[in-house]
């Protein structure tokens, strides 16, 4: 039971940034975007060759996650340019980042093994205790990323957007420019999701082209996860730190769990689909039991005649 609860804990608490940045696509800008699941590459690739350059730890998590709000940028040029939708625009977005980080990285691996990450105060423990000590550092730097997200959503820039998100129409009457906060928005997201990226890459030890793949798709399950546990106002933006963060958790729990229970690792996508098609209904099912509530309640209280 402990190595399934540190498996869980070393590889889900890595994804929560990108799970933050898909919360501000899926619920925040009310749409979607798969450039998210390239930028999760590109600031793996992009913190793993200056860290191989000899950049210090930190400032490669940094640049990665700088290089992933550029490309956000990238995607949001093109929407706002070209009036394509925010999920064909990251879409092609994804397509094109696959060919920039193969160029960052100069081949499709890049081994982190004998460079000095922002792990390596851990390796000579002993491998129950650097579990232990990976999973509080990242457990920091997920509650400071969760934070800082829950702080700027309350600016008046952040209400700004989560307004535009609602309701664009009336952002708009109240002198909100949409272009400025999706274009931020999605930044923001796409910074998040590299920041993501930058920090596995380190915990792993390499860093991959495919790694990415999924980054959009899981991190809406893991919201629903989330969300259906602690279910979250609009306004309670601690608790939806609070879904984020279990969520994550949760959704590579289930898969921590199939591998223990013998499913090889290709089976892990089809365990993804059922996950999220399980969260997805089950959450759509309390939405319908919480919509009949009143209705029953008020059936209940009419006199028989």
């Amino acid at each position: 039971m402990l190595n399934v609860v540190l498996d869980t804990l070393v590889t889900g608490l890595p994804l929560v940034a990108a799970y933050a940045g898909v919360f501000v696509l899926f619920r925040v800008l009310g749409d979607f975007d798969l450039s998210v699941d390239g930028t999760f590459v590109t600031g793996g690739a992009v913190g793993a060759a200056l860290l191989l350059h000899g950049v210090p730890a930190v400032l490669c998590v940094l640049a990665g996650a700088l290089a992933g709000a550029v490309m956000g940028l990238g995607t949001a040029l093109v929407h706002l340019t070209l009036r394509i939708p925010i999920l064909l625009a990251g879409l092609v977005m994804s397509l094109a980042l696959f060919s920039v980080n193969l160029r960052i990285m100069g081949q499709p691996n890049l081994s982190l093994l004998t460079t000095a990450g922002v792990f390596q105060p851990f390796v000579d423990l002993p491998a129950t205790q650097r579990d232990l000590a990976d999973a509080g550092l990242l457990f920091a730097v997920d509650l400071a990323v969760l934070a800082l997200l829950s702080l700027f959503l309350r600016t008046e820039i952040g209400l700004a957007m989560r307004a535009t998100g609602i309701n664009p129409t009336m952002a708009r009457a109240q002198g909100v420019s949409r272009d400025f906060v999706v274009a931020l928005g999605l930044m923001i997201a796409n910074g998040l999701a590299a920041l993501a990226g930058a920090m596995t890459v380190q915990l792993q030890g390499f860093a991959d082209v495919n790694g990415g793949t999924g980054t959009l798709i899981s991190g809406v399950g893991a919201l629903l996860l989330g969300e259906l546990l602690l279910r979250p106002a609009p306004g309670r933006l601690g608790r939806a730190g609070a879904a984020i963060l279990t969520g994550a958790v949760l959704y590579q729990l289930v898969q921590v769990v199939a591998l223990r229970l013998g499913l090889a690792a290709t089976d892990l996508k089809l365990v993804t689909a059922v996950t999220l098609i399980a969260a997805v209904g089950t959450r759509l099912g309390v939405g319908s039991l919480s919509a009949w509530a009143p209705r029953l309640r008020a059936v209940d209280r009419e006199p028989a005649s």
